[in-house]
């Protein structure tokens, strides 16, 4: 059944080329934030945001913890404590990707004893964006081979703890920093980050075309334009590869610069053309060839920073594609 309801979406969303090869290693999910100045950043919010989107996707959706310091553990009195207790004891099917800040290998060793005993599912990222952090701001923990060192001590720990089947080791990087900044600041290359036989399971990336991308440019970003680098650290290191985080205001006047999408038509064409993409990155270019599917592709469905909104719900059209795929294929 779960086969057949993944062609139904893929037959949705038009991929270019026969149904029965598409997409089928590719899952969908949203990530839902309290981030923004007009959400109240508390885990019971967190909570009410979460519901809204599993309500409007009727599916498992995956959900996405952040720790500014070490890992979490479940009833900490920390905001993200008390949250992955919810979602341990609650949430069950969903897969728990948490990103922290600060390396703590005994911290880790504890994390995966709660992973082995509860039988849950993680993907766990040592500081994630990390290029801005070190070469901007200056913050050891992202330095390169700071940076490095904790992946392979990870990796370590990792496989020789009974739980290594439950864990995926995440590593993310910003695609609009690699795509805008690297020339102000050449050594902060994503393969300072990445290197043959890495101990990463894969390399995510995090997509935004607005606010962001220079007013000027009158189209979302091409799956070329975002996909490029990932293809890039499949060919010279074989690194698996997924959307980590994905998501544009669109272009309709409302919290934009620009008012070139009224209808926000082709905002759900680019999505369309996005998930596509993922699913099936042979057909962008013959550059493509042999790139597997994305392992995942988890739309922002929240606001950023600045309060300003970049989820599919800007744009109910969008949703309706969406929610096919994330039922047929959720996160897992």
């Amino acid at each position: 059944m779960k086969r057949l309801a993944m062609l139904s979406a893929l037959t949705l969303i038009a991929l270019p080329l026969p149904a029965h090869a598409a997409g089928t290693d590719t899952a969908f999910g949203v990530i839902s934030s309290t981030q923004g100045p007009s959400e109240p950043d508390t885990w019971q919010n967190f909570v009410r945001l979460y519901d809204i989107q599993r309500e409007r996707y009727q599916s498992p959706i995956g959900i996405r913890l952040f720790s500014g310091g070490r890992l979490p553990l479940p009833g900490e009195p920390s905001m993200v404590g008390r949250l992955l207790d919810w979602a341990i004891r609650k949430h069950p099917e969903e897969i728990i990707t948490i990103s922290h800040r600060v390396r703590d290998d005994a911290r880790l060793r504890q994390f995966l004893d709660v992973v082995k005993d509860r039988g849950i599912r993680v993907s766990v990222i040592y500081f994630h964006e990390a290029q801005a952090a070190w070469f901007k701001h200056r913050d050891r923990a992202a330095e390169p081979s700071a940076y490095q060192a904790a992946y392979r001590k990870y990796r370590d720990i990792i496989d020789r703890h009974p739980a290594h089947a439950q864990v995926t080791l995440e590593k993310n990087l910003m695609w609009y920093w690699q795509r805008f900044n690297t020339s102000e600041f050449p050594t902060s290359d994503w393969r300072r980050y990445v290197g043959t036989n890495d101990p990463a399971d894969l390399l995510s990336w995090d997509t935004y075309t607005f606010p962001g991308v220079p007013p000027r440019i009158e189209s979302y970003s091409t799956p070329d334009e975002f996909f490029r680098y990932a293809r890039d650290a499949w060919r010279e290191f074989r690194m698996q590869w997924g959307v980590g985080e994905i998501g544009s205001t669109v272009q309709d006047g409302t919290d934009a610069d620009r008012a070139w999408d009224p209808d926000g038509k082709k905002f759900t064409s680019w999505v369309r053309t996005i998930a596509a993409a993922a699913a099936n990155p042979q057909t962008i270019d013959g550059s493509y060839a042999g790139m597997p599917p994305a392992k995942f592709v988890k739309w922002w469905c929240a606001r950023d920073a600045k309060d300003i909104e970049l989820g599919l719900e800007q744009v109910p059209s969008a949703v309706d594609l969406y929610r096919p795929l994330i039922q047929a294929y959720p996160l897992k």
